[in-house]
C-alpha cells in the first residue's frame, strides 16, 4: 500500500507539472516580430541617447539666449561665434593651431586657461581632446577671437576628462587663434 501512495503522489506531481507547462506554453502572448534581446537593448539605448541629446541641445540654446550670444549652429550640433575677425592665415584640415583662452562649463565653472607659454595646441583633423575643435577651427583665421558652445558628445562625452570636466558636460570655449602652422 505504501508503494501505491508514493506512485500516486509522483503521478500527481508529474501531472501538475505538465498541466502548468501546457498552460504556460498555451497562454496568449503579445505578437512581436523576432528581435534578439541585444538588438532591442541597442534600440532602447539609442532612443535614450537621442532624448538626452535633444534635451542637451535645448539647454545649450537656452544658455545662448540668456547670454544674448549671436551664434550659428553647425550641422554637427556645436555653436560658433566669431567675436573679432582676424586677418592671418586661414586654418585648413591638418594645420596645427595654437589657442589662447579659456574652457569652462555651461554653469560658468572654469576648467582650463591657456595663456603665455601654455597654449592649447590642436592638430585639426586628429585632435583627440574636444573633438568639435577638429572641424570648428577649419576656416577660421589667425587672429580670430572665437566663442564656441559644444555639446558633451563633441567634447569629452560620457566620461569627462577625468580631471576638471565632469561626465556629460557641455563646454563653452573662448579662444584667440594665436598661431597657425600650415601642414
Amino acid at each position: 500500500m505504501h508503494r501505491n501512495a508514493n506512485q500516486t503522489k509522483y503521478s500527481l506531481v508529474c501531472l501538475a507539472f505538465f498541466v502548468l507547462l501546457q498552460a504556460q506554453c498555451g497562454s496568449p502572448r503579445e505578437q512581436r516580430p523576432y528581435a534578439p534581446a541585444a538588438s532591442q537593448d541597442k534600440l532602447r539605448l539609442q532612443e535614450v541617447n537621442r532624448y538626452l541629446s535633444e534635451k542637451e541641445q535645448d539647454i545649450l540654446k537656452s544658455y545662448i539666449g540668456r547670454q544674448q550670444l549671436d551664434m550659428e549652429e553647425s550641422s554637427t550640433g556645436y555653436f560658433c561665434q566669431v567675436v573679432v575677425a582676424g586677418s592671418g592665415d586661414t586654418i585648413a584640415a591638418g594645420d596645427v593651431v595654437q589657442l589662447r583662452g579659456r574652457i569652462f562649463l555651461i554653469d560658468g565653472a572654469p576648467c582650463y586657461t591657456y595663456s603665455g607659454q601654455r597654449l592649447l595646441e590642436v592638430a585639426t583633423g586628429s585632435y583627440s581632446g574636444i573633438t568639435a575643435l577638429n572641424v570648428a577651427l577649419v576656416g577660421l583665421r589667425q587672429g580670430d577671437h572665437v566663442r564656441l558652445v559644444i555639446p558633451s558628445h563633441l567634447a569629452f562625452g560620457l566620461l569627462g576628462d577625468g580631471d576638471r570636466i565632469p561626465p556629460r558636460s557641455p563646454l563653452v570655449c573662448d579662444f584667440f587663434v594665436e598661431k597657425v602652422t600650415k601642414k
